[in-house]
C-alpha cells in the first residue's frame, strides 16, 4: 500500500530536478578546470605542501 501511495505522489520530478543540479554543478567544474591557466594549476597544486601563514597575534 504505501508502494502505491509513493508512486502515485507524484515526487520523481525531485529526482530529476536533483540529477540535472548534480550534472550542471559537474560540468561546470569541469569547465572551470579545464580553462584555469597553468600558473594557476601549479599554485594550487602546491597548497597541501606548504605551511600555514601564522595568523594575527600567533607566535611560532
Amino acid at each position: 500500500m504505501m508502494r502505491d501511495v509513493m508512486q502515485n505522489a507524484g515526487l520523481e520530478i525531485f529526482a530529476e530536478v536533483g540529477l540535472l543540479i548534480f550534472f550542471g554543478v559537474f560540468l561546470a567544474l569541469m569547465v572551470r578546470a579545464l580553462m584555469m591557466r597553468r600558473g594557476e594549476v601549479e599554485e594550487v597544486s602546491q597548497l597541501p605542501l606548504q605551511e600555514p601563514e601564522p595568523q594575527h597575534g600567533e607566535v611560532r
